[in-house]
């Protein structure tokens, strides 16, 4: 829980920041130097930005705190990503992968949806990708696994259904024949 903390703390920071830079910049634009511009009656002093200018600006500055608030902060219950929600694994599964195969310590492994489950990959020799795939062919995700390391991720697949792994990261000639089909079962919810 200590690394969530951090990165929390990490985030705050940056929106911290990025307040302080907004205004900043609000500050020094508005204010501006005085300019000569030439009107019918003469030359006139302008200084920093039109009123249409700053409308659009203000417009512009709301949609990107919205939006970072929206779709980045950890304080807003609707981001409902692994990374802020804390989710403990359900369920571990151990993976092996070694001379272009991978080791399943079962096949298929079955997951509930919308239930934590953390995949643990180790590999022997080389570095490996393991990505997770849906039955139409997109990415649901994949890291990368570096020799030496218990590399691991805990998703929540939402959708049932069969789920097929691949290796995402070239590893030599045999890297095209690392698939397994039908490698994970997402069943209706847990």
């Amino acid at each position: 829980m200590y690394i969530q903390q951090v990165v929390e703390m990490f985030y705050l920071t940056l929106v911290a920041i990025y307040i302080v830079f907004i205004i900043s910049f609000i500050y020094v634009t508005s204010r501006g130097k005085p300019s000569k511009m030439a009107t019918d009656g003469g030359e006139e002093e302008h200084r920093g930005m039109d009123k249409a200018e700053k409308t659009w600006f203000a417009i512009l500055i709301t949609i990107a705190i919205i939006g970072n608030a929206l779709l980045l902060s950890p304080l807003i219950p609707s981001a409902n990503m692994a990374l802020w929600t804390k989710a403990e694994p359900m369920q571990t599964y151990t993976i092996t992968i070694e001379d272009y195969q991978f080791h399943l310590p079962e096949k298929p492994m079955r997951v509930a949806a919308g239930v934590p489950v953390e995949f643990v990959v180790l590999s022997n020799d080389v570095t490996y990708g393991f990505g997770v795939f849906r039955e139409d062919g997109s990415l649901v995700f994949q890291m990368q696994v570096v020799p030496g390391y218990e590399n691991k991720i805990v998703w929540i697949f939402d959708e049932p259904g069969v789920y097929t792994i691949r290796s995402t990261e070239y590893s030599g000639p045999e890297h095209s024949s690392m698939v397994v089909y039908d490698a994970i079962v997402v069943e209706e919810g847990g």
